[in-house]
C-alpha cells in the first residue's frame, strides 16, 4: 500500500508542472514588500529577550547576544537582513 500511495519521488517521471514546481520551492524567496530590519528594530527585539531563560544547545545566554549586538551591531543587524533577504531563518 505505501508503494501505491506514496511513491518514489523520481524527478525522470515528472510532467511539466511538477518541474516548475520543485524550481519554485528551490529557489530563494525575492519578496520585494518585505521591510528591511533596522539596528534599533533588532535592539528593540533583543531587550525583549529574558535573561533568566536557559541558554539552547548553543550555549548562548541573552546576555551574551545582547552583548555581541551592542559590540557588532552592524555585523549582526547585517545578519538579519541577509536572513530576511533569502528568506531563511534557521531553527536553531
Amino acid at each position: 500500500m505505501i508503494e501505491h500511495f506514496v511513491p518514489e519521488d523520481s524527478e525522470d517521471r515528472e510532467v511539466a508542472h511538477q518541474k516548475q514546481v520543485r524550481l519554485q520551492a528551490s529557489a530563494p524567496l525575492q519578496a520585494t514588500n518585505d521591510v528591511e530590519f533596522t539596528r534599533h528594530k533588532v535592539q528593540a527585539i533583543l531587550e525583549k529577550f529574558d535573561p533568566r531563560k536557559t541558554p539552547g544547545e548553543e550555549a548562548l545566554s541573552s546576555e551574551i547576544v545582547i552583548h555581541v549586538f551592542r559590540t557588532f551591531p552592524a555585523a549582526f543587524t547585517q545578519i538579519y537582513k541577509e536572513c530576511l533577504r533569502q528568506g531563511h531563518f534557521p531553527k536553531q
